[in-house]
């Protein structure tokens, strides 16, 4: 009986634990929603992530017509104090860049590149990797827009 009752409570710990991760993702717990104080808080008690070091705004997807060139703009915002801070640019393989890593020496602004999808069959995409040295500590943050073919 001991041993069905173990069973039991380890199952119902984990229906539990997973509920509360539904609740969270149905609430979608959003920092900056809360205010400076209650959203500082809510960082400091781990219950959302930390802001990331660098600002960064792209398009998450983008449609292009197969076989034609097409833009892409990053616009960026980075700390006072950050150095070497690039942006490396890699991709899927239907997809052909122009530009590996581009130099990121203004605090804010915006920097665009020029891609063509080979394929369009399928989604591919564009990993942007911005790289940077803050506070003593190397960052690397990560985004991705996903392509798709017209």
């Amino acid at each position: 009986m001991s041993k069905l009752f173990k069973i039991l409570i380890g199952v119902l710990l984990v229906v539990l634990s997973s509920g509360s991760h539904a609740c969270y993702d149905h609430l979608m717990l959003n920092p900056n929603n809360l205010g400076f104080v209650q959203g500082t808080i809510a960082r400091m008690a781990g219950l959302v992530p930390p802001k990331p070091v660098f600002d960064v705004a792209h398009p998450s997807m983008a449609r292009v017509q197969v076989g034609e060139k097409s833009t892409v703009t990053i616009s960026f915002s980075r700390p006072l104090f950050s150095k070497n801070v690039s942006l490396k640019v890699r991709a899927t393989e239907n997809v052909v860049l122009d530009a590996d890593e581009i130099a990121l020496e203004d605090r804010s602004g915006s920097v665009s590149f020029d891609y063509e999808l080979t394929d369009g069959a399928n989604y591919e995409s564009i990993i942007l990797t911005i790289t940077g040295e803050h506070d003593g500590k190397v960052v690397n943050q990560s985004s991705q827009i996903y392509i798709r073919g017209v």
